[in-house]
């Protein structure tokens, strides 16, 4: 169906849920068609449940609820807006305890636990965690269905 709508190199493309019921590497294959596509400057809107494939393959992404959108932007300005940074750092202690700490990088002295934490610790493994599409669909969302 996809090979078929894009022959005539469509200047606009609806899709909806195209990688639905696929396993992972036609997903994948689905994704680069959708992705050249849009490179080579066709207009793509795509319908998903998938919030890890609209991270992925979009530029901007709407959240609707009840037939009403309820937040349109870019992904990663959504996960600004409604999510939270952390520094997530496994620390091990000298009796060979760990411990996973989270630091919000968007307090104000942030950068002073993460110095003193550095310095202070053995560190086994550090990564920044972020809101996912998921996360924010469902406080989007979820404020309106409960309230």
């Amino acid at each position: 169906m996809l090979a078929r709508a894009l022959v005539n190199q469509p200047r606009i493309l609806f899709l909806d849920e195209p990688t639905d019921g696929l396993d992972p590497i036609s997903s994948k294959t689905i994704h680069s068609i959708i992705t050249d596509s849009a490179a080579k400057g066709t207009t793509v809107f795509l319908t998903t449940h998938d919030m890890v494939e609209a991270d992925k393959l979009s530029n901007r992404v709407a959240f609707i609820n009840q037939g009403k959108i309820e937040a349109l932007d870019q992904p990663s300005v959504l996960k600004r807006q409604y999510g939270k940074r952390i520094l997530a750092v496994e620390i091990e202690y000298a009796d060979g305890r760990t411990e996973t700490i989270q630091i919000e990088l968007d307090g104000g002295n942030s950068e002073e636990a993460i110095a003193q934490l550095f310095t202070q610790q053995k560190v086994l493994t550090a990564h920044t965690e972020e809101a996912t599409l998921e996360d924010i669909f469902i406080e989007i969302t979820g404020r309106g269905l409960l309230g």
